[in-house]
């Protein structure tokens, strides 16, 4: 799957009596509701917090006051909008709550255009010499270009960047704003915001796809008193700062580290090694620096078991782990995933570097086998744990006698371990017991360290650990040295711990509000660091949509290969039985996406996949192995899904929205 941009289009001032050649949205027939060029979808807008509804651009008495914020209404037409301005646009909207109801009027500084429910989101920084460049904002487009145009376009870019490290700091031609130097995370619900993508132009000066975009910016609940510009100094000042505490953070901050093991009989000898790793972590470090510390193990076999219902310190983990006795084993492959799964959803602690180590000596049950208990694949599973806030780190015990398996089991444990800037992948020679208790005990240490040297700092001090330069390992070949280990799971450790603190430090931003603005969605110094990704603002009850549409569209693809019916066919035979035939036939439409199946909101997102163009012939064409491939991988997402849709990662972006109405910011990656 890929997504790709539509056609861009220029605008400046809109009126309802005078539409202009280049605007991409039609209006102007009364009490008809105004819709997009190329796709002909209903033109919708994002009222700000705190607006509010007027009778009309004259009457400007208030009709409803405090709308509900962020809640999308459709557009019927627009008055007089100019966005010469951006951080101050001037005009009207008509609007309403559905395609045949026009209600009243919004001021345009009051509203954001959403065309395509499309937002993005600032990507993780990076730490060390890694880090990326914040973005910057400008106010116009020309400004912009001229700059990404230029023959010397990294020595202006740095120029730049100098100036606004400077005090006081110098703000470069046609800049208005900038991102936080502290990352803001969309992900948490403490640091929500929405950056609607207006409009979206192509760049071709690098060698990979780069976007000019059009952005607005607001935050759920609050509604800046003055912009949030450079030319503001509290904003400023605060956009212009790293990474320091801020109020209690240090005094809060701890450290959970929880191990998913394998505990067959071939891993007492490791189980072993753990309770005398934590145990000389106890006494050695622990006992003498002031950090928080919490410790769990989740064990699995062909099932799992839940050893530390809630996490428990060092000393009373070596009781835990003490008790434990490993047995059993069967076929070779065990229920990693499954493991992993029931790590993610058993207890963490609130303020703390959540980290999952993974120690097993054989790959996990692949999805579809009988014994996987998830029905999901590592890779989902990595997303997931991202989405928790949880870093991975995998320990592969590499024994001669299962070699066989080894390339299945590394590219699984390497899935699953996936994160910002690394691997977190360490294949140990499994004949090594001091070398895999050095790596406990080193990765432990270090991030206990960590944690305690942040706990010890002051509202105002810088943590080292961002800024020092890591160096990422990457490991060739099995490791056969405690030395080694040690060494390469300290690294991980470090990387860790201060991505997670990019994070943590981080939430104490607030990233620029009520500002209309264009950006790129690159590094402008190095092109390769991407500065925004691109997501979808789902509510829960589009995602249920979503599910119900993909059950499905799954039930057709096997109930066409049990009856060499064609695919199409079949899926008409499941609406139908599901009781929508009479609303739905399948069978006229040229491909799925034009089934009436899918939500109409998806087939509107400016994205690519194989599933939406599937035809008959195409379904056809698929080798035995690639519908099973396409089987599992949209069994798959749904399951990943399900997880979302069950989990407390929704956020309500006003208190009046019912929960159906509470939205996550799902990765267009992550779309079938």
């Amino acid at each position: 799957m890929r997504w790709v941009y539509l056609p861009f289009l220029t605008i400046s001032i809109i009126s309802s009596s005078a539409i202009a050649v280049e605007d991409d949205i039609l209006c102007g027939k009364p009490d008809k509701v105004c819709r997009q060029k190329g796709t002909f979808l209903p033109l919708r807008a994002l009222p700000r917090p705190f607006s509010n509804l007027y009778h009309s651009p004259k009457n400007t008495d208030i009709f409803i006051s405090n709308i509900k914020s962020f809640y999308p209404l459709y557009v019927f037409d627009r008055l007089n909008v100019d966005y010469s301005n951006p951080a101050n646009p001037t005009g009207w909207y008509k609007v309403g709550a559905s395609v045949n109801d026009p209600l009243a009027w919004m001021q345009a500084k009051d509203v954001m255009e959403w065309k395509q429910a499309l937002v993005v989101s600032y990507t993780h920084p990076g730490i060390g010499e890694n880090r990326r460049n914040p973005v910057l904002m400008y106010e116009n487009l020309d400004d912009l270009k001229n700059l990404m145009q230029s023959s010397n376009l990294a020595a202006q870019a740095t120029k730049a960047y100098q100036g606004l490290d400077k005090t006081p700091i110098e703000v470069p031609k046609g800049v208005i704003s900038m991102e936080t130097k502290r990352f803001v995370d969309i992900e948490t619900k403490k640091s929500f915001y929405i950056l609607p993508v207006l409009k979206y132009q192509q760049l071709d000066i690098f060698d990979d796809a780069t976007r000019y975009l059009q952005i607005a910016a607001a935050i759920p609940r609050e509604r800046a008193e003055t912009t949030d510009t450079l030319q503001n100094q509290q904003y400023a000042q605060q956009a212009t700062e790293t990474e320091t505490i801020s109020g209690t953070q240090a005094q809060n901050l701890g450290v959970d580290i929880k191990f998913v093991m394998d505990i067959t009989g071939s891993m007492s000898p490791y189980l072993k090694a753990t309770k005398e790793a934590i145990k000389k972590l106890a006494t050695q470090v622990v006992a003498k620096i002031d950090t928080r510390v919490n410790f769990g193990l989740i064990g699995y076999t062909d099932n799992t078991t839940n050893f530390t219902p809630k996490l428990a310190d060092a000393d009373y983990f070596v009781k835990v782990i003490s008790t434990i006795e490993a047995s059993g084993g069967g076929d070779y492959q065990e229920e990693v995933f499954a493991g992993v799964k029931q790590a993610i959803e058993s207890h963490w602690n609130e303020n703390t570097i959540k980290v999952m180590v993974i120690i097993g000596d054989a790959s996990s049950h692949k999805k579809g086998h009988p014994k996987n208990l998830t029905n999901m694949n590592a890779e989902e599973l990595n997303q997931l744990a991202s989405a928790n806030k949880i870093a991975v780190m995998a320990l592969h015990l590499k024994a001669k006698k299962a070699k066989k398996d080894h390339p299945i089991a590394k590219q699984q444990f390497i899935a699953l371990a996936q994160s910002n800037q690394s691997d977190n992948y360490i294949p140990l020679d499994a004949t090594n017991i001091d070398a895999f208790e050095g790596a406990i005990k080193s990765l432990s240490k270090e991030l206990s360290k960590i944690v305690a040297d942040v706990r010890s700092a002051k509202a105002g001090d810088k943590i080292d650990a961002i800024e020092t330069a890591v160096e990422i390992t990457v490991v060739n070949g099995t490791i056969h040295t405690v030395e080694k280990a040690e060494k390469v799971a300290a690294g991980f450790a470090k990387i860790i711990a201060a991505n997670a603190l990019v994070e943590y430090l981080g939430s104490a931003a607030k990233p620029p509000r009520d500002v209309t603005v264009w950006v790129l969605d690159r590094d402008m110094i190095d092109p390769t660091k991407r500065s925004l990704d691109v997501r979808l603002l789902i509510k829960k009850s589009q995602l249920n949509d979503l599910i119900t549409a993909l059950e499905q569209i799954l039930m057709a693809i096997k109930r066409s290969e049990l009856t060499a019916m064609q695919f199409f066919d079949a899926l008409q035979g499941v609406v139908t039985s599901a009781g929508k035939g009479e609303k739905i036939s399948v069978k006229k439409a040229k491909q799925l996406k034009d089934a009436g199946l899918l939500p109409s909101w998806i087939a509107s997102l400016p994205y690519k996949s194989e599933i939406l163009e599937m035809d008959n012939y195409s379904f056809e064409a698929l080798s035995p192995d690639e519908r099973g491939a396409l089987e599992d991988s949209i069994d798959a997402k749904l399951q990943l899904y399900r997880e979302i849709n069950e989990s407390d990662l929704w956020i309500s972006l006003d208190d009046r929205h019912r929960s159906d109405e509470h939205v996550y910011p799902l990765s267009l990656d992550l779309l079938p």
